[in-house]
């Protein structure tokens, strides 16, 4: 066999290192990302953050990420529950099992879709419009990852898209509640006692903890995302980061979900 067709060690080193070095890039670059958000974090414990103009900015972001989005949001969370409610409800009265319908409608409608579906909304409405200024400020080649510029511009939109995931969240939870005890009891009083005791059991103290824990870190997640554009080059800003930014975040998203699961059911 000729010598000259088989691979030689500095042939096959090639491609493994050119391997390791992606590798190491991307861990440093999520690394920045992740370094970035802690930052974010910080600044918005700060008191010292939350000068005049940041203020109005942080009040702006709040009254469009949450005050503006909340009346549609009820009003999908109203019909959203009263369908799946009814839903729920007549098929398990159909096998036997009516005892079961509101639990399963309080465990996976209340606990598992109503904060994923918030932060989606968020994401989807507020999470781009910041992402978009935010952008097209970077592609003017504003300085946006540390001073003034990053305490004026980005951080209000964090602490708005953070308020507004935990807000929309906890009040469309409520509203669920509320109308699935209407259409499963109608409007008599005797039921709260059962109801309440078995809203209870369901956010038991292991539960109750972990649905906090899970709302609070989609809003870090909706909330940093698109602000980490902030961190891109001005030429890369400019050329679009919508894409990659979004798939950041669902990404995110899939990993707290994931995780909330394992850790409270299994």
């Amino acid at each position: 066999m000729d010598s000259a067709a088989l691979p030689t060690s500095s042939s096959v080193a090639v491609p493994h290192s050119a391997w390791r070095r992606r590798l190491a890039r991307g861990a440093g670059r999520e690394w920045r990302f992740v370094l970035f958000a802690a930052a974010l974090v910080a600044a918005a414990l700060s008191p010292a953050s939350y000068r005049r103009a940041v203020r109005r900015a942080v009040a702006e972001s709040i009254c469009f990420a949450a005050g503006q989005a909340l009346p549609g949001y009820a009003l999908f969370a109203l019909l959203f529950g009263a369908a799946t409610t009814h839903i729920v409800a007549v098929t398990a009265a159909s096998y036997g099992l009516s005892h079961l319908a509101m639990e399963a409608v309080v465990r996976v409608f209340v606990v598992e879709l109503i904060p994923l579906a918030a932060a989606l909304f968020v994401a989807m409405r507020s999470g781009t419009a910041v992402l978009d200024r935010l952008a097209a400020l970077r592609a003017q080649g504003a300085d946006l990852d540390a001073g003034g510029g990053f305490v004026l511009f980005v951080l209000p939109g964090f602490i708005g898209n953070l308020f507004a995931v935990m807000l929309l969240t906890l009040a469309s939870g409520v509203l669920v509640l509320a109308v699935a005890y209407l259409v499963v009891y109608g409007l008599t009083p005797w039921a709260i006692g059962g109801f309440t005791r078995l809203v209870g059991q369901v956010f038991d103290p292991v539960t109750a903890p972990g649905f906090l824990l899970k709302i609070a870190l989609f809003g870090l997640a909706v909330g940093a995302a698109p602000a980490t554009v902030a961190l891109d080059a001005p030429r890369r800003a400019a050329s679009g980061s919508e894409m990659r930014v979004m798939a950041r975040l669902f990404l995110l998203l899939a990993l707290v979900e994931g995780g909330s699961l394992v850790l409270l059911h299994f």
